[in-house]
């Protein structure tokens, strides 16, 4: 009796022995799947800032790495980003930056990359409105790396250095022309005809002598001050009766344009009338300025055709809206250049009605228009 119980003891031992291994097997069991998971999540942690080609890379990894005891993570570390196979490093004047010209990596510890999409990382530098070298710099996240394109000067050899006429690198012809249209119209403040009276006299103004001021057909130098008409009046270079609108002192419109405006002598003034310009006077139908104002006169009306839409410079005797002659016109631009007077008048215009006159700023978009 005593051996069968002995035999019933040991036998009891052993079955809880064996559960004893059973448990501890399944509690390492469950410490590894522990282990293994939070090695997985923290790598799809690493992926919220990648783009879903880069979230399937990460995905395949973390199916792999599942199958295996050990993690790890070095592969979702990344170092910087760098642009590489630009295609394309010089770029004309007003043309816009060629993202598929370039290729932007975001590296990782391991050696692999990715190839960023240009709608997730940002581009700054580049200036199609200046020539020369730019340095341009690619962002992402907290990273950022540079490279350099160049910009060809292709308005004609024209340097652009006035901001105010920034739109036109690239452009020729009526493109250009169209341009500096919409140019001179933004911002421009007119002024009416009757304030004109007391702006000529600034604008005009005798360079040895303020108080005095040049007038436009005799050249001569008289007192500025207003006296209704007597001494000097306001002379349309491009005629009154051709313009649209009336010239009267409370109005703003075509008529009151300081551009086209001068003082000039009235009774040379009312002679001159409503003629045309041409190499010669001839009776009620040309007239020819002094040498020294043509490229003047010429500058004036060419902002004229360009400022308003409805007119236009003709080479035969003008109608309504029209003047000429175009080609006279072309010559005397050539004959008598820019002075400083001109500049000066220009520049004093602006801080009145706030718009230019691109022909002498720029001479030499004269030529690239009608050239």
């Amino acid at each position: 009796m005593q051996i069968k119980l002995k035999r019933i003891t040991i036998f009891l031992l052993i079955i809880l022995m064996s559960l004893a291994v059973v448990g501890c097997d399944n509690l390492v069991t469950q410490i590894e799947t522990t282990e293994q998971s939070t090695a997985v999540q923290t790598t799809i942690g690493d992926t919220t800032a990648l783009t879903a080609q880069e979230q399937t890379t990460v995905d395949t990894t973390t199916q792999t790495t599942t199958q295996q005891t050990t993690q790890t993570t070095t592969n979702t570390e990344y170092l910087h980003i760098e642009v590489t196979d630009i295609q394309q490093s010089e770029y004309e004047m007003g043309s816009e930056f060629n993202h598929d010209t370039i290729t932007v990596l975001f590296i990782r510890e391991d050696g692999t990359n990715t190839v960023l999409n240009n709608t997730i990382y940002t581009l700054i530098g580049f200036n199609s409105g200046v020539a020369g070298e730019q340095t341009l710099t690619v962002s992402y996240a907290t990273f950022s790396t540079t490279f350099t394109v160049t910009i060809i000067n292709t308005s004609g050899g024209l340097e652009i250095t006035m901001p105010y006429y920034s739109g036109i690198y690239g452009l020729l012809g009526s493109a250009l022309l169209d341009e500096l249209h919409f140019i001179i119209n933004s911002g421009f403040q007119g002024v009416t005809y009757g304030e004109a009276r007391y702006i000529l006299d600034e604008t005009d103004a005798d360079p040895t002598d303020p108080s005095k001021l040049i007038l436009i057909y005799l050249g001569t130098s008289i007192s500025n001050v207003w006296d209704y008409g007597v001494t000097w009046n306001r002379e349309h270079v491009w005629p009154q009766s051709l313009l649209p609108g009336s010239a009267a002192n409370d109005t703003v419109n075509t008529c009151s344009d300081l551009q086209n405006l001068k003082p000039a002598d009235p009774g040379t003034n009312s002679s001159r009338g409503n003629r045309y310009y041409a190499n010669q006077t001839v009776g009620g139908l040309s007239y020819c300025p002094r040498d020294e104002v043509k490229g003047d006169v010429a500058r004036i009306l060419l902002y004229m055709i360009t400022m308003y839409d409805e007119l236009s410079l003709v080479d035969t005797e003008p109608n309504y809206l029209e003047m000429g002659l175009f080609s006279v016109l072309l010559d005397w631009h050539e004959l008598d250049p820019v002075d400083d007077f001109e500049r000066n008048r220009n520049d004093i215009i602006y801080s009145y009605q706030y718009n230019r006159n691109p022909y002498i700023d720029y001479p030499e978009l004269v030529d690239m228009i009608w050239g």
